[in-house]
């Protein structure tokens, strides 16, 4: 039975029968719909393939012609996404243009945008388009960045966190000389429209050091500025204290002053300069290092700690005219090696030893070495590190206003984990040292309600640990950080000239790399840290005693790492697996031709 038709032509008799009747349309099943897109689909991918064969095939044969641009046309506007082909029409073009006048190219490269166009409105976010949009203004020879500009706009007003935009959008500002200060109010805007917008904010962090700079070049903006970002931010965390947003742009305006390269820490001796800067460099024909013995300058050559090209400490070893300076200074009765010659000690009284460091042919900063305290034939030096964000009184008083606010709203809000983390970025921007015990016990606390990050809050609170060590050192010569539930070690350029570092029952198991810095160490403590291996244990050539009690190494062959520590004389690896493994005595034997001592034994 037919069913009778309201006024919109529609069937009254909705209900669906098995299809058999006269006069109705047979409606397909749930399974036949998944076979037929099953198929359509199949389809497709099969096209898609064979335009991509097709399309490699004449690229290997050079064939860049009309049918490879419309191959990857129709390739681009299925999936815009996939680089290759992006790159194969660049290619493309870059042949075309050989042969094309300055109107051709133009009107080439217009059709490339109105492509890119085409291929956004697909996916908004495709870096592949975005880039190749680029890439063709740069190459055109009229390009309309007003135009851009404007296509920013549409963008962003359909999706105003979408980054891949953000990004051109840089890029089109910068090409097109747009003043900073007005692309400062448009993030103002976006701002104000939307505190969740992470871009604009992000953006926002671009644009001030460059609108407002500081005058010492220490801080990433001038310090009024500084105080008027504070008190917006401030206004949009509280708006919504759950949106991270605002959060993070305050983090990083609670960032600390960055130090001015300069020589942190100095160790001299006759067979080994260690030199530490507070930043990490590379030594080069514009930026070097050189030594100043008695007035004449000694040239070395310089290796990085760590081995890469940037590195914060550098070394020098066994330099011929150091040692033949220093001998020409001594006493003629003094023996060179006795341990407790006084290395530095001539016979017009003490001899002084410069560091300096220079770049463009200036001195930036030096240092004066003095002979160690303990007699030796060291000389060493180093600068009491500080980790302090140094405000000034006005800067202070706006960020002790939002501690207080961020405790207010912690009674009202407890377990706040953006509220806790920005509370603790204050208390040390505002005085670490005093507020050093509620640090850690709003680390803690965070510890417990955001589980998922726990990796960061223990990293965060290692770092300050490490930091608040270093300021309270007394002797230059050892530093104690064992049972401090270190994950990883912060700062070891600091620790360049300390011959004893005790750093057992941490989990310092990932950090071994970081040890590299601590070219002066003589006796190292790695006990109880859950090490397994030694892979990336770095050549310590001041070495003498290793410590690797109670860890979780198993195979001999993890001695092999050590090989590049020369002078290890008393090695322990009591409470490991590999103590009762056979073979370990001549492992060593063979490894270290220095040692003598294996396990607390002599061999």
């Amino acid at each position: 039975m037919i069913g009778t038709c309201n006024e919109d032509g529609e069937g009254e008799n909705t209900k669906e029968n098995d299809g058999n009747e006269h006069g109705r349309i047979k409606l397909r099943t749930t399974e036949e719909e998944k076979a037929a897109k099953k198929k359509e689909r199949e389809r497709k991918v099969k096209l898609y393939r064979a335009g991509i064969e097709r399309l490699f095939l004449k690229r290997r044969k050079g064939e860049y012609d009309e049918e490879a641009m419309e191959i990857c046309e129709q390739l681009l506007t299925a999936n815009p996404d996939i680089y290759t082909i992006w790159n194969i029409r660049r290619e493309a073009i870059e042949t075309f243009r050989e042969n094309r006048t300055e109107d051709e190219l133009q009107s080439l490269l217009e059709g490339e945008l109105r492509l890119t166009e085409q291929c956004l409105r697909n996916n908004p976010k495709s870096y592949g388009a975005w880039h190749h949009r680029v890439w063709v203004l740069d190459n055109m020879p009229a390009p309309d960045w007003g135009r851009e500009l404007g296509l920013c706009n549409k963008y962003l007003e359909l999706d105003e966190r979408n980054f891949h935009c953000w990004d051109y959008r840089r890029v089109v500002v910068e090409r097109s000389k747009v003043p900073s200060a007005k692309e400062f109010d448009f993030s103002t805007g976006k701002i104000e429209k939307n505190f969740s917008n992470y871009s604009a904010w992000h953006y926002r962090s671009k644009l001030l050091p460059l609108i407002h700079p500081d005058p010492q070049g220490r801080r990433p903006i001038a310090e009024k500025k500084h105080e008027e970002e504070l008190e917006l931010v401030q206004s949009a965390a509280f708006t919504d204290p759950n949106d991270q947003s605002a959060w993070f742009y305050q983090r990083w305006l609670l960032g600390r002053v960055q130090p001015l390269l300069a020589l942190a820490q100095a160790y001299v001796s006759h067979n080994l300069v260690s030199v530490s800067l507070t930043h990490s460099i590379h030594l080069d024909h514009t930026t070097s290092v050189d030594l100043v013995v008695g007035g004449a300058s000694v040239p070395g050559s310089w290796r990085s700690s760590s081995g890469h090209k940037h590195s914060h400490v550098w070394v020098s070893f066994g330099n011929p005219r150091l040692l033949k300076l220093l001998i020409g200074l001594i006493h003629k009765t003094q023996k060179l090696f006795s341990p407790s010659v006084e290395l530095f000690q001539g016979d017009s009284g003490s001899v002084p030893v410069q560091v300096q460091l220079n770049k463009g042919g200036e001195i930036m900063h030096s240092l004066t070495t003095s002979r160690g305290e303990d007699g030796s034939s060291r000389v060493l030096v180093g600068e009491r590190p500080q980790f302090g964000a140094q405000f000034s009184v006005a800067t202070t008083s706006v960020l002790q206003e939002q501690l207080e606010s961020c405790s207010q709203l912690l009674e009202l809000e407890p377990g706040s984990k953006w509220t806790l983390l920005t509370s603790v970025l204050l208390m040390q921007a505002i005085d670490r040292h005093r507020y050093k015990v509620e640090t850690m016990r709003n680390l803690e606390e965070l510890l417990q309600v955001d589980p998922l990050r726990s990796g960061y809050y223990r990293d965060l609170e290692s770092r300050y640990i490490v930091e608040y060590a270093l300021e309270a050192a007394e002797s230059l010569y050892e530093i104690d950080l064992a049972n401090s539930n270190l994950t990883a070690l912060y700062h070891s350029h600091y620790m360049s000239i300390f011959q004893h570092v005790n750093l057992s029952s941490n989990h310092l198991a990932r950090s071994l790399p970081r040890l590299h810095a601590l070219q002066c160490c003589q006796v190292l403590t790695l006990d109880n840290n859950e090490i397994k291996s030694l892979e990336e244990f770095p050549a310590l050539v001041s070495l003498r005693t290793l410590s690797l009690r109670d860890n979780l190494i198993s195979s001999v062959t993890q001695v092999d790492h050590l090989k590049h520590c020369l002078n290890i004389g008393s090695l322990d690896v009591t409470g490991n697996p590999v103590e009762t493994e056979g073979g370990l005595t001549d492992a060593v034997r063979e490894v270290l031709l220095s040692i003598h001592t294996l396990n607390g034994k002599r061999l």
